[in-house]
């Protein structure tokens, strides 16, 4: 993000915080994309996507005044993202189904996407807030309750083995 656009949020967060409504509005259309994106990665599932997002929001308006600006907004409302998709995953039953297209003829990339939506909750989550999203390893940890930055630097090197394993086959 340059400069000005940081000053620009900046301005909308403080106008925010004194209460106006379309500053927030605004905040939220700059930030909508990467909210949905990191959800629906997380969940794979559009209309438990939409339900995050919708949280996400309503969570940062309330939340707003304890933004205090140690990261940046966009990271701050993607971590609310995070943590509700990763609650949604825990409170899904043990036998949901997840949504998958049927494998044929696909590309390159769906075919990754594939394996990866296939992959286990925990190494899911882990690979795409490493790989895709762009979060370090003691970022990620803070995700999880009794999960340590080398354990999540082992399930990435296993993961990413296991991903190159199917893609080559």
């Amino acid at each position: 993000m340059t400069e000005s656009n940081t000053n620009y949020v900046e301005y909308l967060i403080d106008l925010a915080k004194n209460g106006r409504v379309r500053s927030f509005i605004d905040l939220c259309e700059i930030n909508l994309g990467n909210v949905f994106t990191v959800s629906f990665r997380l969940l794979s599932d559009i209309e438990e996507a939409k339900k995050v997002t919708i949280h996400t929001f309503t969570k940062s308006w309330e939340k707003l005044e304890e933004y205090n600006g140690k990261i940046p907004f966009a990271k701050w409302i993607k971590n609310i993202a995070v943590n509700y998709s990763i609650t949604m995953l825990s409170n899904r039953e043990d036998n949901y189904v997840e949504k998958k297209k049927p494998i044929k003829s696909l590309s390159e990339k769906e075919l990754l996407e594939s394996h990866i939506m296939s992959l286990p909750r925990d190494d899911r989550i882990i690979i795409i807030l490493h790989d895709i999203e762009g979060y370090d390893n003691n970022e990620i940890s803070n995700f999880f309750d009794g999960l340590e930055t080398d354990e999540i630097k082992s399930k990435l090197i296993n993961t990413r083995e296991y991903l190159i394993n199917k893609i080559s086959l």
